[in-house]
């Protein structure tokens, strides 16, 4: 009798649990198509500093009625890109989406200056906004970079003044670091072409040289001191010099070209070996020192002194 009481109770109270199965609506979800999990490198074009980068996330409705939901985008104040989304977003019933989110950089500026490496967050909201639901909200985040940028570049602020022959001058050399993070020279050389009697020195000592970014936070660039030498018997000649810069950071090699003209030397000038190279600022000459007397002169001073010795008296 009890088992039959028991039975007659299940079977009373099974259309009241089916309804309360009905009643009860299914989760809907929020996650990520793109893979974030160990921190996204955003794509930069550096030549331009530009950022064009997508992500995507997926919604998933497990409900037999549509979903609508709102999404917001957040990023901090200092990122140096935008998100942008479409919102709000319908997902049909049992269904799922892929929404794409768009991240565009800043200005150029403000890219360049943001420090590579540099993490910043990402954070998706998803709300519901209709309003035959509970309104529930999930949220989910990644992390963003931006790659580091190597581009070193020489650079000559003013080409040098002609100068002669056998004689040397200084000039300037600008080092440009016109990536977003710090670099240094493994090997700085010049090449010059058609003269080969002109020397370039100083460019040894610039391996190892720190340059931190340019124009960045007011930086300005490195600058170094070179030193071009000419042989005495360099002819008159315009000759070309590249300077060439190899980067630490990402191994390539740069250069600028430059113009200097070379004045041939006096050969009235020229004195002792004419591969010399003297001074490029006018020197103060030596006081001559005493020279012995022209032949001419002692001759003359020898017809004197004979002409001036007394005639001997005549005998009586």
């Amino acid at each position: 009798m009890r088992r039959v009481l028991c039975m007659l109770i299940v079977l009373l109270l099974a259309p009241v649990a089916s309804v309360h199965a009905q009643v009860e609506a299914p989760s809907w979800e929020l996650g990520w198509e793109s893979d974030v999990e160990d921190g996204v490198i955003l794509n930069l074009d550096g030549n331009r500093w530009s950022i064009s980068h997508t992500l995507e996330i997926w919604i998933a409705n497990n409900r037999p009625f549509d979903l609508e939901v709102d999404v917001e985008l957040e990023l901090p104040s200092d990122a140096p890109v935008e998100a942008e989304v479409e919102s709000p977003v319908t997902v049909g019933a049992n269904g799922n989406v892929t929404v794409e989110i768009t991240l565009t950089g800043l200005t150029a500026d403000e890219v360049r200056a943001y420090a590579p490496a540099s993490a910043f967050g990402l954070t998706v909201t998803a709300t519901e906004a209709s309003q035959t639901n509970s309104g529930s909200t999930q949220e989910i985040d990644a992390d963003l970079e931006l790659p580091r940028v190597h581009r070193l570049e020489p650079n000559v602020p003013q080409a040098p003044n002609p100068f002669d022959a056998g004689t040397w001058i200084e000039m300037t050399l600008e080092l440009n670091n016109m990536g977003n993070t710090r670099d240094a020279v493994t090997e700085a050389e010049a090449e010059v072409r058609s003269c080969p009697q002109l020397s370039v020195l100083g460019l040894d000592a610039l391996a190892g040289t720190v340059v931190e970014p340019t124009d960045v936070g007011g930086q300005a660039p490195t600058e170094v001191t070179v030193r071009l030498e000419a042989s005495s018997s360099h002819p008159a000649k315009t000759c070309e010099i590249r300077f060439i810069v190899t980067s630490e950071g990402d191994g390539a090699s740069r250069s600028t070209t430059i113009d200097v003209d070379v004045n041939a030397a006096d050969p009235d000038d020229v004195i002792g070996d004419v591969n010399d190279v003297g001074t490029s600022d006018p020197s103060t000459p030596e006081e001559s020192s005493a020279l012995p007397l022209p032949t001419s002169l002692l001759f003359v001073a020898v017809l004197l002194a004979v002409l001036r010795r007394p005639k001997p008296s005549e005998e009586a």
